[in-house]
């Protein structure tokens, strides 16, 4: 018997939000508002994963019961 995969849509948003985010840190000439708002996108999308991770354990929980 074949496992569903549990996805969640958190890890989905989450994981590009942050990519993006560190991506325009690493822009050398950048201004300081893009490096904020940088800095930002990172930390959202770290909270972004860690619900994620909260949600893909609740989720496996459900699909276990």
């Amino acid at each position: 018997m074949k496992k569903k995969k549990v996805k969640s849509p958190w890890a989905l948003v989450g994981f590009p939000v942050y990519i993006i985010g560190f991506s325009l840190l690493l822009v050398g000439s950048a201004p300081e508002w893009l490096e904020t708002v940088s800095k930002i996108m990172i930390v959202l999308g770290v909270i972004l994963l860690i619900i994620a991770g909260i949600d893909l354990k609740k989720r496996k929980k459900s699909v276990q019961a």
